[in-house]
């Protein structure tokens, strides 16, 4: 299953970007998704067409918002074994 990080980054609209992070999470929240948020980021799991379907959506409604986002979407996935938010923090404690 992989298991994503997304950043949604509104443009222009000062310092505090608050109000539109929480907008992106309720979008990833309406999915079937496991949510993580983090410091810098988001962290999703799931099926990667729900992971992308989201990530776009939540794009769309910050840009509703403001004139510009900068987003970006990184997607580990593997074959080989179990793939989880979980696994991925076991391995490094």
């Amino acid at each position: 299953m992989p298991v994503a990080e997304v950043s949604i980054v509104p443009i222009g609209v000062g310092p505090s970007i608050s109000k539109y992070v929480k907008k992106a999470i309720e979008v990833f929240k309406k999915y079937d998704l496991k949510v993580e948020t983090c410091a810098m980021g988001t962290i999703l799991e799931g099926e990667l067409d729900e992971i992308i379907r989201a990530y776009k959506e939540a794009h769309e409604v910050v840009l509703n918002d403001t004139v510009r986002v900068l987003s970006t979407l990184k997607i580990d996935d593997r074959t080989d074994k179990e793939h989880t938010i979980e696994r991925k923090l076991n391995a490094i404690k």
